[in-house]
This record gives structure tokens, C-alpha cells and sequence, in this order.
């Protein structure tokens, strides 16, 4: 791989660091007025950021102007933390303005900072009580691309296909096959969501895909993991039948 290349892979698996910096947000009114609302990060990457204390936000695709010192952006927003979850009060936003970029100095001197993934060391028994647990362990269909970067003595980059997730690992189908016991990092969209985990290949088959083990996960992407599971588990969830309503002859006949 050149390194052109490899610059390009190190690139598209963006950086997101945990920092909070004050920033400015306009938002518009009902009547299209423009207001101005105070907000600090929770965690920045070059396209966009976490934000915290967004209280004008309504729903998803609102349009802010995002003020840090002399730089501003427009964003919109792509997701609103749930309020029974760990991510309430938080707000996802993007830039729209590609060129852009909020967080230059900071994203150049600051690191990307992981958290290992606790594992237990048994699996949930089928009767357990517990449903967050097993939630844990079940896989969910998901669609979404998974970017794979494996490091070594040359550095690897692979686009794939999510097939399937859970908050332990993941299934991607690739064009190519991965030896089990391969490190990776991933970088998984999903919908709105742009999660950055570390792992490990446990199985692989063309037919079938890389078997993914997370052992790491960006520092702040856990509740967003969690929350776009439980989006994914509801999914799943067979819908109620709805009651058959008798035709107005019948229901006359039987009146």
C-alpha cells in the first residue's frame, strides 16, 4: 500500500476525542427568528460533535449555526439521546457545510481515548430475568458499512458490509477474507449513528463474513452502541395484530 493510500485509510476512520469546549448555537424559532443558546461539547470529531445542554432542539434534522471563537458552521441534527437512556440530554450533530471544520487545533493535538469493553464471564442463561444482560449477547440484523483498518508492518484498509451487531461484536461481509486472530479497528455507520471500536476476527468465511469481537470502544460510544441496539432490538419486535373490524353489513345483521 502506498502512502497515499495508507494516509487515505488513517483519514476515513475519523477521530472523535472526549473534550467539552463552549460553543455558540443559533437555532430558529417557529417564526424563522434566529436565538441564540449556549451548549459545551461532549465530544468533537472533524465533521461534527456530541453536545450537551441543547435544550431549543426539538427533533432530528433541525438545522443550528455552531459558533466556536471565529469559526461557524451550519449543522444539522442527526439524533437526540433518548430520555430513559444514558445519552438524555445529549445531542448529535453533523456539519453540512463539507469543507468546514470547527475543531482544527484541538483534533490535531488531542488522541483518540478507547475503554476496554467489560465481559462477563458467563453467558446469560436462557431463563434469566435479566433482559439487558442478554441483550448483551444477542445479535440484531443491522444495516450499515463497516470500515475495517488493520495495523501492522503495512497498514490494511477494507470497506465491508454490517450485517449484524450486539454490544460484544459484530458479522461483516468483506471482498476478502481476514485470518481469525487479526486485530482490527472498525469504524461502524449505522443510520445516524458512527461508532469506533477495536477488535478481534474470531471466524471467517467468504460465504458467511469476519466474526468480530469487540475488545475496545471509543471513549463515549458505549450509550450510543446501547441505544442503537435497543433501536434495533424494537425493530425486531412482531407487531401487534391489529383487531379485524366486521363489515357494516354484518355488523348490522349481528346489532
Amino acid at each position: 500500500m502506498t502512502s497515499q493510500v495508507a494516509k487515505q485509510a488513517i483519514d476515513r476512520t475519523e477521530k472523535r476525542v472526549h473534550v467539552a469546549l463552549p460553543v455558540r448555537i443559533t437555532y430558529f424559532d417557529d417564526d424563522a427568528k434566529p436565538r441564540l443558546e449556549m451548549a459545551c461539547t461532549y465530544d468533537i470529531s472533524s465533521h461534527g460533535a456530541r453536545v450537551t445542554g441543547l435544550r431549543c432542539v426539538k427533533e432530528a434534522g433541525e438545522i443550528v449555526v455552531v459558533e466556536r471563537g471565529r469559526s461557524k458552521a451550519y449543522c444539522r441534527v442527526v439524533w437526540i439521546g433518548e430520555a430513559t437512556s444514558r445519552l438524555h440530554g445529549q445531542v448529535g450533530i453533523q456539519c453540512v457545510e463539507a469543507e468546514k471544520t470547527l475543531w482544527t487545533a484541538e483534533l490535531r493535538d488531542m488522541a483518540d481515548v478507547y475503554d476496554a469493553i467489560p465481559r462477563d464471564l458467563s453467558l446469560p442463561r436462557a431463563n434469566s430475568g435479566n433482559a439487558n444482560n442478554r441483550r448483551r449477547y444477542a445479535r440484531f440484523a443491522a444495516d450499515g458499512v463497516a470500515e475495517l483498518l488493520q495495523r501492522g508492518p503495512s497498514i490494511n484498509y477494507m470497506d465491508g458490509e454490517l450485517k449484524d451487531l450486539s454490544e460484544l461484536g459484530c458479522l461483516v461481509t468483506t471482498k476478502s477474507v481476514i485470518l481469525p486472530g487479526t486485530d482490527l479497528k472498525l469504524v461502524l455507520r449505522v443510520a445516524n449513528y458512527d461508532l469506533s471500536l477495536k477488535g478481534q476476527v474470531r471466524h471467517a468465511a467468504l460465504d458467511v463474513g469476519l466474526g468480530v469481537e469487540f475488545r475496545e470502544i471509543r471513549k463515549g460510544d458505549r450509550a450510543l452502541l446501547q441505544q442503537l441496539i435497543r433501536k434495533l432490538a424494537e425493530k425486531e419486535k412482531p407487531a401487534e395484530p391489529k383487531p379485524t373490524k366486521p363489515k357494516a353489513k354484518w355488523a348490522a345483521m349481528l346489532g
